[in-house]
């Protein structure tokens, strides 16, 4: 039968087909107990046709039963040749992901098992088993640093899951970083997981007020550390090109319509002098932020808490009963550098116009003044090269050449204008800012949960989920090292 069968096979050209007389071959050779030949002609079948996985299915069976783990690794390898660049990723990431296991608990070979888990995780990087297995084995061979990163990924993808707070903990532990051991322990006392001697840990080294503070942000800090990852660089910088004129113009049309804002004098407070508490707290928040701090106005009369007075130069802010009773000088510091992050230069214009409507409109006009064939809606298109025309003699010389460069790097990357994701992003990076000073995120969970949420936009439970994240960051480890908060 199997003369036959081979002679029949040498005459078919077409290779599916030729591929499933082999497999028969193989099967009877299997019967026969020639295993060693059934494997052979299973893999010339996979030669032919590697959409054929019934042969390696046999091929795996016949090789695990008789525990031959250096062919059954050769077989792995095979496979993954035969379909490698070919679109069948998931076959791709199951075949690595067997061959670690092969590696990992059948040949104790750590180093091929890491190498193979890494390569189906970059087939599938949100696969967490993947990163878990990679960081246990990561930790296993004593490469502490890459097991944090694995454990650090897999915290960004689901922060509710306590392993990786606890895996953390543990390896910054072994290495002795003590400030990043103390973070974890401030995570889990958050999340009500944290052990009896983690929870005394953080007790021990919690902030009990305006933390102190040896140095300041800088421009460095801001743009690599406390901007989330889903800021927009170059969106902020067409914005920030874009502020002078825009608040000349509005401006003007608050001039001609009689409605200019007038802020009291006898409300303007010098930090130097005054018994305020909700001053002090503001100007020191201001200098670590390394923010020159607009004008500040406390008026108890008015309902709110702090808002920009716009479209007045200088900047000022004007505060009202919400922020000056009810809340401790450490509690207020949060509620500060959350309201200073709005005066960074790429974020000041969300205080000029508020809505994300305006905002769109205003990133187009600032497009169509560089590149006017840019891709505008065409409903808008109109309206816009009207807003661009206004705009331009409003514009100073060194806001027009910086406009060029940032219109030119934001259609560089070729990416959609999503106002909506960069005004959410610095929404979340002034409750960075805000973690960062105060650093409690009890404190931040208080705030935040006051806070009035406007429908569409980022929950409290998002910010806060954001929040537990940025808390036990390489960027927050890094922004306090530079501050010099660290446990030593």
């Amino acid at each position: 039968m199997i003369d036959t069968i081979q002679a029949i096979s040498q005459l078919e050209p077409n290779p599916g087909r030729k591929a499933r007389y082999l497999y028969t071959m193989a099967q009877l050779y299997r019967d026969r107990n020639d295993t060693g030949r059934a494997v052979e002609l299973f893999n010339e079948a996979l030669d032919l046709d590697p959409d054929f996985l019934e042969s390696f299915e046999r091929i795996n069976k016949i090789l695990t039963t008789q525990k031959d783990w250096k062919q059954l690794e050769r077989a792995f390898r095979k496979m993954i040749h035969r379909i490698a660049g070919k679109g069948r990723f998931d076959l791709e990431y199951n075949l690595w992901h067997n061959l670690g296991v092969v590696y990992r608990d059948r040949l104790s070979d750590v180093e091929k098992s890491i190498e193979a888990f890494r390569m189906a995780s970059r087939i599938k990087p949100e696969e967490v088993t993947e990163r878990q297995i990679l960081a246990e084995l990561y930790e296993m061979s004593d490469q502490l640093d890459l097991a944090v990163d694995e454990q650090q990924e897999i915290l960004r993808r689901d922060p509710t899951q306590v392993g990786p707070y606890r895996a953390l903990y543990k390896l910054y532990y072994q290495k002795q970083a003590f400030d990043e051991a103390w973070c974890m322990c401030g995570a889990l006392s958050f999340l009500r997981r944290a052990d009896e001697d983690q929870q005394k840990f953080f007790e021990d080294y919690r902030p009990k007020g305006f933390p102190q503070f040896r140095s300041r942000l800088d421009n460095e800090m801001w743009r690599k550390h406390v901007y989330h990852r889903t800021e927009d660089h170059a969106i902020g910088c067409v914005f920030e090109c874009l502020t002078g004129a825009a608040i000349t113009a509005k401006a003007n049309q608050a001039i001609a319509a009689k409605s200019m804002p007038v802020l009291d004098k006898k409300y303007k407070q010098d930090p130097h002098n005054t018994t305020v508490t909700f001053v002090k707290t503001f100007d020191k928040v201001a200098q670590v932020m390394g923010i020159t701090p607009p004008e500040l106005y406390v008026n108890a009369s008015l309902q709110g808490a702090l808002t920009a007075a716009v479209p007045i130069v200088p900047f000022a802010t004007v505060a009202g009963k919400s922020v000056l009773s009810g809340f401790s000088p450490h509690e207020l510091s949060f509620v500060a550098a959350k309201h200073l992050s709005g005066y960074r230069p790429e974020h000041y214009i969300k205080n000029v116009f508020p809505t994300r409507s305006e905002l769109t409109q205003l990133f187009w006009a600032g497009l169509y003044m560089v590149y006017p064939e840019a891709p505008i809606p065409s409903d808008q298109l109109q309206s816009v090269a009207v807003t661009a025309k206004a705009l331009v003699p409003m514009m100073q010389p060194q806001a027009r050449e910086g406009l060029k460069q940032y219109v030119k790097e934001f259609m560089d990357t070729k990416a959609a204008v999503d106002i909506r994701r960069w005004f959410q992003a610095t929404e979340l990076t002034a409750c960075r800012a805000g973690l960062l000073i105060c650093g409690d995120l009890e404190i931040a969970r208080k705030i935040l949960a006051a806070e009035a949420s406007v429908p569409g936009d980022l929950t409290t439970q998002e910010k806060i989920a954001e929040m537990i994240v940025f808390s036990v960051s390489n960027d927050y480890f890094a922004l306090r090292r530079a501050l010099g908060l660290t446990i030593s």
